[in-house]
């Protein structure tokens, strides 16, 4: 009688995370929201997108700016 195959110990995936891309002007413009903004999108996980990312870092940096991200994230565009 002969030994059953040993259990393979399978290991997990290795996939590296996505991370999201900033356009080079916004690094040079804005070096500070654009590394928290990387840190926030690679916090949340694959669902979040770059411009999104940014314009939270943006608020968290600069509230006073809410009236310009609300009309985006609203999809209202004026003619």
């Amino acid at each position: 009688m002969s030994d059953p195959e040993p259990l393979r110990n399978p290991s997990p995936p290795t996939t590296a995370p996505a991370r999201v891309s900033f356009p080079m002007e916004r690094w040079i413009l804005a070096p500070r929201t654009t590394w928290q903004a990387r840190r926030i999108a690679a916090d949340f996980g694959p669902g979040m997108d770059a411009g999104t990312a940014w314009m939270m870092a943006r608020l968290q940096r600069h509230p006073d700016e809410y009236p310009y991200m609300v009309r985006p994230l609203d999809g209202d565009q004026t003619s």
